[in-house]
């Protein structure tokens, strides 16, 4: 049948002492609304990065009591103001330019942690984004994007958080996602991502699928809620978006 892959998504919040070899990438989206997920992941995370705009986004959170320095500002910088820019610099953080049009900050970042990773030859347990997907849909779709040709590639997890919304992707197999910590909210969703799902069971939820077949113009699983089981189990043929609300 398969070995089953476990999942905890807001273990490194709920417990923020947890040893984990975790990264931290910081998208250019509004991040005063994360509250304690910001401090609470930083401090967790041991390599910090900024995209692009994204350390604009960063210095307007930081106080004198609380100041968030990178190690890295990564893309193409075409976003990041000039004297953000050299503030960080100042304060050591390194400045990574690529050229690459074809290619969003988001995945320049990821390759940067690829390098990180191959200099260091130590592997990152996970790898949270702290940046909404809402606002602009061409921006939102091509984080998700982003998610998902990062889980084709890679077996590093990769959790999206948003103020209010975590997000990842299932690749094929059998999987527990649990969702016991107590900061879950109350709506979940499984999205076909990239190609239909031609076979999806559940156990966990308020209305669970029994080898539903999922695809745009169609059907997906959507505004669906939990059943108050410690964990939730998914079972797909092929890549699926995982989303639920988060408090």
């Amino acid at each position: 049948m398969g070995e089953v892959t476990i999942w905890s998504p807001l273990a490194c919040i709920k417990n923020p002492q947890i040893e984990l070899n975790v990264a931290l990438i910081i998208l250019n989206s509004s991040l005063a609304e994360l509250g304690d997920k910001l401090k609470t992941l930083w401090k967790t995370a041991r390599f910090h990065i900024c995209a692009d705009g994204g350390a604009n986004r960063l210095k307007h959170v930081s106080s004198t009591e609380y100041r968030f320095t990178p190690e890295y500002i990564a893309g193409d910088l075409d976003s990041v103001y000039k004297d953000v820019l050299l503030f960080y610099e100042k304060q050591g953080s390194k400045i990574a330019k690529f050229s690459d049009q074809n290619s969003t900050d988001f995945e320049k970042c990821l390759k940067l942690i690829s390098k990180h990773e191959k200099v260091t030859n130590k592997q990152f347990d996970v790898v949270y984004v702290l940046g909404s997907h809402g606002g602009r849909l061409d921006q939102s779709l091509a984080i998700l994007n982003t998610l998902y040709k990062h889980t084709k590639l890679s077996e590093t997890p990769l959790f999206l958080i948003a103020p209010d919304t975590l997000t990842f992707v299932l690749p094929p197999g059998r999987h527990k996602i649990y969702v016991n910590t107590g900061l879950e909210g109350s709506f979940c969703g499984l999205v076909p991502l990239g190609e239909p799902v031609g076979s999806i069971s559940t156990t966990g939820l308020a209305y669970n699928l029994n080898k539903h077949k999922l695809q745009f113009g169609s059907q997906i699983s959507s505004n669906n809620s939990f059943d108050g089981s410690d964990f939730v189990t998914v079972d797909t043929s092929d890549y699926v978006l995982w989303t639920m609300s988060t408090l």
